[in-house]
This record gives C-alpha cells, structure tokens and sequence, in this order.
C-alpha cells in the first residue's frame, strides 16, 4: 500500500471482510497487514480515542481488492490494493493510489431532494429539486453556485410526500422528476411546458466512480434509513455482491438524502445530498475519486 501522508500512530484498526471471502481467504491477512503497520513503526491500540484506520478485503469476478481508509487533518485518505484472485497475496499486489475528494457545491434553507448534473454545451450545470414553500420546483444552478433558471412543477400537480422520493434525470434535451407514483417532464428550452403522468416507477440506478487510475468502478453505497444522524459514504468495487467488506470513505455532516450519477461526462463523479444537523441547510457535495497521493 502507498503510504498515506502524515499517518501516524497509534492507530486503532478496523476490518471489514464478507464471511464468503473469509473462507476462501482465511484472515491471516489481517497479521500480514498489522505487521506490516509494525515495521512502519505504526503502533496499533485498542483504544477507542485513537484515530481509526479502516481496513476491508472485498472481491470482483477477477479481482481481491484491499482498501484502507483513516482522516488525516479534516480529510478522508484512502489507498485501494488489486491483485488477481488466483495469485492472492499482499506482498505482490499492484499498487491504486486513490483519495476521495468532497466539495461543497452548492447549500439552501430550503430542502433539496435531489440533485443532478446538467451538460448544456460547454458548461457543465447542475440541476437541484427543491420543496420550497412555493412547492416543488427544479432549479438551474451555474458553475458559481447562482440560480440561472427555475421551474414550478406546483402547477402540474407534482407534490412530494417524503423527503426521499425524488429523483431527477437528464436525457437529450428533456429533464425528467420521477416520484414514487409520479413523474414529470419538461425542457428548459420550454420550460412552461411542463407534463406530469401517474405510475411511473422510480429508476434510481448505481452511482458508479472511475477513477483514471483505478481498475474497474466503484458503487457509492448510503444507507439514507437514519434522517437523524451523521452518516457515512462507502465503497465497493462494481461487481462486489455484498457491503460487509466496504470501506468508509466519507462522513457527512448529516444523513446522506440522494447520491446521483447521472448526466455526468464519464463516471468520475457524483453529487451527493446531505442534512446538515449543525445548520438545518441542506447541502450537496461533489465527490469524486482522484488519482495519487
């Protein structure tokens, strides 16, 4: 594993891996790991107030991937490992440096359901789907987090019925808001034109990452059950059955609300959608994988 910048210890270590793996594996790769802690002069302690150092083993058809994950100085490191399943063993591994990247976007007193990439040209927009006291509406928010354009859905009788049951999308020219019994369209070019139908069932797809590189993607996995604490972001490699083995990557400020993919240019990137209990603004975050230390 490349060195994490500014690691020191003790290090309180924590280690995720499926039952599945644990039998093909075994866990003596967990000493291997200590050990290896050890000789990097890294002391592990029990202690509960020590920084935690988040190790998990998960696996792809092809591939064993190690990661580990620890804050340093207000910011997520993490390092991925790849070897190929029929040749299991660390001191061979192939080398992913990876860090998580989290950037505050854009935030409002208003609630923010989802929030969604919008590519008109050259200029990479977002879209955010807000229930203001206005109603529902979509806005159109520029690079400098300003409101170029906003659409009502109030007229089209769209309403939201939980905090959780919106979701936009971008295709061609046409946004569409899919609810759980609902959905509307409409083009921001005729943005008064705006249609709504009942039965449509919602399509939240996997938000994928691709690091440049990383081998293959990783799923961006949030629980979204607890509206009433912080939570974490996970990761497992694409192709990974199970969570047990997922490694934490971010902490938010509040309760992951929506996690969106879509309309983005590759995926390298995701807006996340977040509470924060400090505040009460809800707030969207870009997240994204890069590349070296």
């Amino acid at each position: 594993m490349v060195a994490i910048p500014n690691l020191r210890g003790p290090l309180r270590v924590q280690y995720f891996q499926e039952a599945s793996l644990a039998a093909e594996t075994g866990k003596d790769w967990q000493e291997t790991f200590r050990k290896g802690l050890e000789r990097s002069r890294l002391a592990v302690t029990e202690d509960t107030g020590a920084n935690l150092l988040r190790v998990g083993l998960a696996e792809t058809p092809t591939e064993v991937v190690l990661s580990a994950g620890v804050r340093i100085n207000d910011r997520e490191e993490v390092r991925f490992v790849t070897m190929a399943r029929a040749t299991f063993a660390i001191p061979k591994a192939t080398v992913s440096p990876i860090r998580v990247d989290q950037q505050l976007v854009y935030q409002s007193g208003d609630w923010i359901l989802d929030a969604a990439y919008l590519v008109d040209g050259p200029e990479k927009n977002m879209m955010i789907l807000v229930n203001s006291p206005g109603g529902l509406a979509v806005l159109r928010i520029g690079s400098g987090g300003e409101i170029k354009q906003a659409v009502s859905l109030g007229a089209a009788g769209a309403h939201a019925e939980r905090a959780n049951d919106g979701e936009l999308q971008f295709e061609g020219s046409e946004v569409s808001v899919d609810f759980a019994g609902r959905a509307c369209h409409f083009a921001w070019t005729a943005s008064q034109d705006v249609s709504c139908r009942a039965g449509k069932v919602m399509r939240r797809g996997t938000a994928l990452l691709k690091p440049a590189c990383g081998p293959g993607a990783w799923k961006l996995i949030a629980d979204g059950t607890d509206w009433f604490s912080p939570e974490f972001l996970q990761v497992v490699p694409d192709g990974n059955a199970g969570k047990a083995s997922a490694a934490l990557l971010s902490d938010f400020p509040g309760p992951i609300l929506s996690v969106n993919a879509s309309g983005e240019r590759g995926p390298d990137g995701a807006l996340v959608v977040t509470r924060n209990l400090r505040t009460g603004n809800y707030e969207v975050y870009k997240i994204t994988l890069a590349c070296g230390n």
